[in-house]
This record gives structure tokens, sequence and C-alpha cells, in this order.
């Protein structure tokens, strides 16, 4: 069996959490656009879904994912441990 280096695992994994993170942070604001939209159209539940869905999205990709994991993982990388 092949040995991975550990700092080749911890690249991919920031890697995958930074794309997580970006999806996640894009998909909210898609998701507001939308809530905005409905709301100007006259739908409040929809807007306020779409409104409520969005920030949901927005905090899960730039606090949770972001701030959260991957600066911790992009920290460490460049202090070398």
């Amino acid at each position: 069996m092949v040995e991975v280096p550990a700092v080749a695992v911890e690249i991919a994994e920031l890697v995958a959490v930074t794309l997580g993170a970006g999806a996640a942070a894009a998909g909210g604001v898609v998701l507001e656009r939308f809530g905005l939209s409905a709301v100007t159209g006259g739908d409040l539940a929809l807007g306020a879904w779409g409104i409520a869905m969005g920030l949901l999205a927005l905090y899960v990709g730039v606090v949770a994912l972001g701030y959260e994991q991957a600066l911790p993982r992009l920290r460490r990388l460049a202090d070398g441990e």
C-alpha cells in the first residue's frame, strides 16, 4: 500500500473545504436574490423562505466552513505544522 504524505492529505482537505465554502456562499447569494425578487414580486412567504435559507447558506459558507475550518487549516499549513 502506498503511503500518502500528511501534507498532501491536509492540502486535499483544505481544497475540499474551500470549494464547499465557496459553493455554499454562492448558493446563499442566489437564494438571497431569489428571496428579494419574490418579496418585490408580492410573494412574501416564498420571499421570506428564500431570504432565510440564503442567510443560512451564507452562514455555513462564510463562518462554519470558511472562518472555522478553512482558515485554521491554511494557518497550520503556512506555519509548517
